[in-house]
């Protein structure tokens, strides 16, 4: 929990920094005087003044803003041209998108470095979606999924491995309220409908996919199996006699043993070899334990197409977030899918714990989806402040006090609700 809690802030501190970093660069860049600049909502923590500008730390981790001499109706002096309100409008425009751009910008910069670094994935995913079973009551199982499927397709999309699945399945769930998976069954190919609400709410659907049982990694080198000499890469054929063909019948056959010495049989290259095994007993798990885990692979790209690859992936996140929005719009779209700040730390907290790559991308999606929240056209957003401006532009003259003031009223408080609805969903969804 606490390393849910400190991570999370972390990244949403630098996300904000970065973002008001925009706003305060473009607003010094056209001589508007910075007053404040600050990371979280009042009341502060504390603060520091380094020139014109007191730099403050706030309680409340849900965004920050920097205060711009001027901005505020109450001490508007188009006379001064330090004032904000002395600037013309695409002056004042730079100003409003920087921030929003300069999430973009990182985006852009953290991506093309996931690929670089690689991403540690379980190495069944990069293979076939052969399905052994399903979870009893999931979705998977409702929908008619069946033990001996192989998904060969998500919609009109061909897709040869559970990488693939996963991703069109994601994709197509915001676009539609029903996601068809072709598989082969039997010589047959079959069409099965799954409702796209869990999908695009990230639940699992209770697949149980093929795992070949194949060792990858040790969980400690004085574990059982480390210290008999298997290896990583070795492929396990049978326990005690017994046929072995997919991962999750090791543990089975191991709990059965209830920690008697077993044989374990196994290709390692050309040869076959048979190693005995005495299992451990694990009090946190409870059960009996002989310290492997699951094969997994890192693929690794170069800076130029790790660039082309990150820049393409931004560019489908981009287009599936619009797609979404607009159902949205259009009554469509589920409130659920929405992740609010408690989803948000839950999620930072995993990627930390899983690794350098998963972090990094996270924060490239989250920095993203701030830029293009923040240019939706909703007073108290960049964006709001935006469509006042165009508003500006077609009078030629600015919008009264009054209108502006009670623009950002309603806005704020449609934000503010805004932020409860989604929060409440992710405690909902948490406990559920």
């Amino acid at each position: 929990m606490l390393l849910t809690i400190v991570s999370f802030l972390i990244v949403l501190t630098i996300l904000v920094f970065v973002h008001e970093s925009g706003h305060a660069l473009a607003a010094r860049h056209v001589g508007v005087k910075v007053q404040q600049f600050s990371i979280g909502f009042p009341p502060r923590i504390f603060g520091k003044t380094i020139g014109e500008t007191e730099f403050v730390f706030s309680w409340i981790p849900l965004g920050g803003y920097v205060k711009l001499f001027g901005q505020n109706i109450d001490d508007e002096d188009p006379s001064d041209p330090r004032n904000y309100a002395s600037k013309t409008i695409l002056q004042r425009f730079y100003i409003l998108v920087a921030g929003p751009v300069a999430n973009l910008l990182l985006a852009l910069a953290l991506m093309p470095v996931v690929f670089m670094l690689g991403v540690e994935t379980p190495a069944y995913r990069y293979g076939p979606a052969h399905i052994v079973g399903t979870v009893a009551g999931s979705p998977a199982e409702q929908a008619g999924f069946q033990p001996g499927d192989r998904i060969v397709a998500v919609g009109e999309a061909q897709t040869a491995s559970w990488i693939m699945v996963f991703n069109e399945a994601a994709k197509q769930a915001l676009a539609e309220d029903t996601v068809i998976f072709h598989t082969e069954r039997g010589g047959r190919n079959v069409s099965v409908a799954v409702p796209s609400k869990p999908i695009s709410r990230g639940k699992s659907l209770g697949w149980k996919p093929l795992i070949p049982p194949v060792v990858g990694g040790f969980v400690a080198s004085d574990f059982p199996a480390w210290m008999a000499g298997l290896e990583s890469g070795d492929l396990i054929t049978a326990v005690d006699g017994e046929p072995v063909t997919r991962w999750s019948q090791i543990s089975r056959f191991i709990q059965k043993g209830e920690g008697r010495e077993m044989l374990f049989s196994l290709r390692r290259g050309n040869q076959s070899l048979s190693l005995p095994i005495t299992p451990r007993y694990n009090e946190d798990s409870q059960s009996w334990l002989i310290g492997i885990s699951l094969a997994s692979t890192k693929i690794r790209h170069g800076l130029f197409e790790s660039v082309r690859k990150g820049t393409a992936r931004l560019w489908e996140i981009t287009s599936t977030t619009f797609l979404f929005l607009g159902k949205l719009l259009t009554g469509q779209g589920s409130m659920d899918a929405l992740g609010g700040p408690v989803k948000i730390g839950v999620v930072v907290g995993e990627a930390v714990k899983s690794g350098a790559a998963n972090l990094i991308f996270l924060m490239a999606f989250i920095s993203l989806q701030l830029g293009i929240f923040n240019l939706l056209p909703i007073p108290a957003l960049d964006g709001g402040h935006i469509f006042m401006l165009g508003l500006e532009k077609l009078k030629g003259r600015p919008l009264s006090p009054a209108v502006r003031e009670r623009a950002q009223m309603i806005g704020f408080s449609l934000l503010i609700l805004l932020i409860l609805i989604v929060t409440y969903n992710d405690i909902v969804q948490l406990i559920t």
